[in-house]
C-alpha cells in the first residue's frame, strides 16, 4: 500500500478526534453557561417574586394606613391632646400590621411617611409635599437591605448567585395612598322652625314637654344676660294695676275671669265688663275682695272693672295698654329690640281668638293673661325671630338651631384635625337661599371669603355660622333652592380633583320654591330605578307632592353632575322619608336625629351626626406615580 495514502488516513483520523475533543470542551463550556443562566434566572425569578410580594404588601399597608388616619381622628378619646400626632401614630402601626400580615416587614417609624397632596393651579397638576404636619397621603416603604439575613429586613438570599460571589441582593419597594379631598357644601335650614324647641310653638305638630321648653327659654334668657323690664318676673303671673286716682294703696289684680280689688277704705260698687260686652254690678262695703261673673257671666273673661268709692270712681281697663304698662312698670321702659312692642306682647298674652298676635299655646300652657319675662321671650321668638328684628338671638341657645350651629363648628374642627385638605362652603336657605360669604357687622369678626367661598379657612366658616340665628333672614323652607345654591357653589368654585359633596340639613318640610320653578320631573324619571332601596325592582319611595318633587329634581341634577349628597333631619316636623330618599339618590348617608329628644340628647346626636358625615371619606387610592 502506498505509504502516502496510509499517512493521509492517519492524519484524517487524528483531525476527527481533535474536532471531537473541541466539541466536548465547547459542550462543557456551553453547559456551564446554560447552568449559570439558569441559576441567574432562578435567582432573578426569586427576586421578582419577593419584590412583588413586597409591593403587594406596601400597597395594602399604604391603603390601610391612609384610612386609619380617619378612623383614629374619629375615635380619639378625650385624653388625646394632639389628635394629628395620635392619628399618624395609629396609621404607622396599621401600616406595619398590614404589611406583616402579608409577610413583609415595615418599620413603623422609619418606613412610613406622611404628605399633603393638593392641586397646583400654576402647574395644573397634583403635587405632594412630604413630611408636613398635616397629611392626606401616606407612603410606606419595605426594605430588604440588612446584611444580617436572619432579620426580617435582611437582604434577599440568592443561593445560585452565591457560587459567583454574590449571595444576596437588596430590595426596596414603596407605595403611597391618598384620601381624595372633598369640597363640602353645607346646606343649612335657616327657617324659623329651627327655634321651635325653644318656645311654646303652636305651629309644630309635636313639641317637647312643658318643663323642657321652659328650660330652653331659660337658656335664651341666660345667654341674653338675664335682663328684666319693669317689674316683670321670670315666671308669668297676674298683673296688678295701681290706681291712677287714689294712689298705690288702691289696686286691682286682673286674673282673667276674676279681679282682686284691694283698697284702703270701703268700696261702694264693683262693676265688671265681660268680653261679650255684658256688665255685672256688685254692691259692697268691703275694702278688698275678689269678684267674678255669676249666672250667665260665670267663668267669662273680664275686660275691665270700674271701682266706685264714695263720690269718685275709676276704671281699670285691661285692654288699655297704658293701664297694663302702669301695672307692669313699663310706662317709661323702651321695648328692648328694634321690632315688636309692649302692646303687641300684651295682645298675645290676653287675646283669646284668632287675629292679631293670637297664640293658642299661651292658654294651653297656663299663661293666658299672665305676664313675665318667659312669655316676652316666647313672643319674640314666635313673632320677631329674624336678625333685623331681634339682633341678639344669635348669641342664644335656641333649638334645634343651636345644635346645628355647634355641629357645623364641630365639623370644621374635625376636618381641620383630619387634615385631608377638605374645603368647606356654606349655603343657607329659608324662603330664599344664598351662599354665606361675608360677615361685616360691628362687634363681630370680619369675614369675607367671596373670592374663595369654598375654603379651608375653617375659622371663617365657624364665624359665619356662629353669628346666625333661626329665621335669620326669612321664615319659610325652600329646600330645593338650597340645593340649587349648593350646586352653583360647587360648579363655580370647586377644586379640580376634589370630590364634590353636599350636606343637606332640615327640621321641616319644603313649603316654597323659587319663582318659575315647578315640580315637573324629567321625562326619563324612573322611580323604580332611582329609589329601589332593597333591590327588588320596585321603588321604595314615591311622592306626588310638587314641592317634594321639585327638591328631588334639584338633587338629581347634583347626582348627574357626580356629586355626593348626605342628608340629616332634626326635629319632629322633618320629612324623614324625603331626606332618606335624597341620601339614597345621592349615594350618601342619611342621619335622623329623633324628635322629642332633650336638648342635651339632640345636641349630642347632631354633633355625632356631623362627625359621621365628616369621616365618610372616599376610599383611599394608590398614587400611580409611586
Amino acid at each position: 500500500m502506498d505509504q502516502t495514502h496510509l499517512t493521509g488516513q492517519r492524519d484524517e483520523k487524528s483531525a476527527t478526534h481533535s474536532r471531537r475533543g473541541i466539541f466536548v470542551v465547547l459542550a462543557l463550556v456551553a453547559m456551564g453557561i446554560v447552568l449559570a443562566f439558569a441559576a441567574i434566572s432562578v435567582d432573578y425569578s426569586r427576586l421578582v417574586m419577593v419584590k412583588q410580594e413586597m409591593q403587594n404588601a406596601v400597597d395594602a399597608a399604604a391603603l390601610a394606613a391612609a384610612m386609619e388616619i380617619t378612623a383614629a381622628v374619629e375615635t380619639a378619646g378625650p385624653d388625646v391632646t394632639n389628635v394629628v400626632q395620635y392619628a399618624q401614630q395609629q396609621a404607622r402601626l396599621k401600616a406595619a400590621e398590614v404589611a406583616q400580615l402579608n409577610g413583609v416587614y415595615v418599620d413603623p417609624v422609619q418606613d412610613v411617611e406622611f404628605g399633603r397632596r393638593a392641586f397646583n393651579p400654576a402647574t395644573q397638576a397634583f403635587e405632594t409635599d412630604w413630611n408636613v404636619p398635616v397629611a392626606n397621603v401616606v407612603r410606606v416603604t419595605a426594605r430588604r437591605d440588612n446584611e444580617d439575613q436572619s432579620q426580617p429586613d435582611g437582604m434577599v438570599s440568592l443561593p445560585f448567585a452565591a457560587a459567583l460571589g454574590k449571595g444576596s441582593q437588596t430590595l426596596r419597594t414603596t407605595a403611597a395612598a391618598f384620601v381624595e379631598s372633598r369640597d363640602i357644601a353645607c346646606v343649612i335650614d335657616f327657617s324659623r322652625s329651627m327655634n321651635f324647641d325653644s318656645y311654646f310653638a303652636s305651629e309644630a305638630t309635636t313639641t317637647l314637654p312643658h318643663n323642657q321648653i321652659v328650660h330652653n327659654l331659660g337658656l335664651v334668657w341666660d345667654d341674653l344676660g338675664n335682663p328684666t323690664w319693669g317689674n316683670l318676673q321670670w315666671e308669668p303671673t297676674w298683673v296688678t294695676i295701681p290706681s291712677a286716682t287714689w294712689g298705690p294703696n288702691v289696686n286691682v289684680r286682673w286674673q282673667n275671669t276674676s279681679v282682686f280689688v284691694n283698697g284702703h277704705s270701703n268700696l261702694n260698687r264693683v262693676i265688671l265688663t265681660f268680653n261679650n260686652g255684658n256688665t255685672q254690678t256688685f254692691s259692697t262695703t268691703a275694702q278688698s275682695g275678689t269678684w267674678s261673673g255669676t249666672g250667665s257671666n260665670a267663668g267669662r273673661p273680664i275686660n275691665s272693672v270700674q271701682i266706685r268709692r264714695s263720690s269718685t270712681s275709676e276704671t281699670f281697663d285691661f285692654f288699655n295698654n297704658s293701664h297694663l304698662a302702669r301695672g307692669l312698670g313699663l310706662t317709661n321702659v323702651p321695648y328692648p329690640w328694634p321690632s315688636g312692642s309692649w302692646g303687641n306682647y300684651f295682645d298675645m298674652v290676653r287675646r283669646t281668638s284668632s287675629g292679631g298676635y293670637f297664640d293658642p299655646k299661651i292658654a294651653e300652657h297656663g299663661f293666658r293673661c299672665k305676664f313675665g319675662v318667659m312669655t316676652v321671650l316666647h313672643y319674640q321668638l314666635r313673632f320677631e325671630a329674624s336678625y333685623d328684628r331681634t339682633p341678639d338671638f344669635w348669641r342664644t341657645r335656641h333649638y334645634p338651631f343651636h345644635s346645628v350651629k355647634q355641629g357645623q363648628k364641630m365639623l370644621c374642627n374635625f376636618l381641620e384635625e383630619l387634615s385631608f385638605n377638605d374645603y368647606v362652603g356654606f349655603v343657607s336657605y329659608d324662603t330664599n337661599h344664598r351662599i354665606e360669604q361675608v360677615l361685616n357687622t360691628p362687634g363681630m369678626p370680619y369675614v369675607n371669603i367671596s373670592n374663595k367661598p369654598i375654603t379651608n379657612d375653617y375659622q371663617a366658616i365657624r364665624d359665619l355660622i356662629h353669628h346666625k340665628q333661626a329665621g335669620h333672614y326669612f321664615y319659610a323652607t325652600n329646600i330645593g333652592g338650597g340645593i340649587k345654591s349648593a350646586k352653583g357653589l360647587l360648579d363655580n368654585h370647586g377644586r379640580p380633583g376634589a370630590r364634590p359633596t353636599i350636606l343637606l340639613m332640615t327640621d321641616g318640610q319644603s313649603n316654597t320654591m323659587d319663582s318659575g320653578e315647578n315640580g315637573t320631573l324629567p321625562g326619563n324619571w324612573n322611580w323604580n330605578v332611582l329609589f329601589d332601596y332593597d333591590g327588588d325592582g320596585q321603588a321604595d319611595y314615591t311622592t306626588s307632592n310638587s314641592q317634594f318633587r321639585h327638591v328631588l329634581k334639584k338633587a338629581k341634577e347634583c347626582v348627574d353632575a357626580g356629586y355626593t349628597i348626605h342628608t340629616m333631619s332634626v326635629g319632629a316636623d322633618a320629612d324623614r322619608d324625603l331626606m332618606r330618599a335624597i341620601a339614597f339618590l345621592g349615594r350618601g348617608i342619611y342621619i335622623d336625629v329623633p324628635a322629642g329628644t332633650s336638648v342635651e340628647e339632640m345636641e349630642e346626636d347632631v354633633i355625632e351626626a356631623f362627625h359621621r358625615i365628616a369621616s365618610f371619606v372616599p376610599p383611599a387610592r394608590l398614587m400611580p406615580d409611586e
